[in-house]
């Protein structure tokens, strides 16, 4: 088994400990938005301090809150959102609230709950353009799920480094594809509760062969693989599944490509699946 770094390890303590989901939108959406000079704009530095800081000032949820196994009661198929998990604290509502507006102003819905499941891994798809990821983890805030998400090693390293690690991401090198599953296994093995968000494309741009990291992450650490197709067509959020990894990886493939068919990308000249050509 590959060496895995006493740094990556802190990495992954991090990132569980804190998961302040609306900073690490902001965050996200901060460090990958650049001017056309290629430099960054000043209105978005001033935002993310503005934004950031208070959440990180203000996060005091109570452990035990935080631990609390996620309860997904029964959908109802005429609502716009299924109901969330269990109040967890002042925090958790606050960006429940923030989520709520930000998907009520851009009109998206959930047709699915959040899956009954103290860990699993997500496969979340399309992925066209940053706007996913706040999609995603806005959902999850509005659920009361804490979110985790593997990044560029590169994304940490700037000034925002420390706070995109408390906001969930987990720093990985892509060359390493062998360390990453085994930094996952211990990640899932070490947690209570880890929900991991994966892109399975590995680039916002089309590509017809798919990373299939994500499943051998979910087999290693034997949890629930979900499906979350993110449809700009619709504006529908949809989890697929479960699906129990196991020795047919061609089977699973198929069942999991097969949700995603008739979905629709922010950019959909940017998106298709395994074998399409774009």
């Amino acid at each position: 088994m590959s060496h895995i770094r006493e740094k990556d390890k802190a990495d992954i303590h991090d990132a569980l400990r804190f998961q302040p989901q609306i900073a690490g939108a902001v965050l996200i959406a901060v460090a990958t938005r650049r001017s056309e000079s290629g430099g960054m704009m000043p209105v978005d530095i001033c935002t993310t301090f503005l934004i950031a800081a208070p959440i990180q000032a203000f996060n005091t949820e109570r452990e035990e809150d935080r631990n609390m196994q996620d309860s997904v009661p029964t959908h109802n198929p005429r609502g716009r959102f299924g109901q969330s998990a269990p109040y967890r604290g002042l925090f958790s509502e606050g960006i429940r609230g923030l989520s709520w507006m930000f998907l009520k102003a851009t009109g998206w819905h959930v047709a699915t709950d959040w899956p009954d499941v103290s860990k699993s891994v997500i496969i979340a798809a399309p992925h066209t353009s940053n706007y996913d990821g706040l999609v995603m983890l806005a959902i999850a805030g509005w659920y009361r799920q804490k979110l985790s998400w593997m990044g560029k090693t590169s994304l940490v390293q700037g000034p925002f480094g420390g706070l995109l690690r408390r906001a969930g991401c987990v720093p990985v090198e892509r060359s390493k594809s062998k360390d990453v599953v085994s930094l996952m296994k211990e990640a899932f093995d070490a947690a209570d509760t880890l929900h991991l968000a994966i892109a399975p494309e590995g680039t916002r741009n089309a590509n017809p062969v798919w990373k299939t990291g994500f499943w051998h992450i979910a087999q290693s650490a034997n949890v629930p693989l979900f499906s979350a197709v993110l449809d700009f067509g619709t504006r529908e959020m949809r989890l697929e599944g479960p699906i129990m990894p196991g020795g047919d990886f061609e089977t699973d493939m198929d069942v999991i490509i097969s949700h995603y068919r008739d979905a629709k990308g922010r950019h959909p000249e940017r998106f298709c699946l395994p074998g399409q050509v774009s």
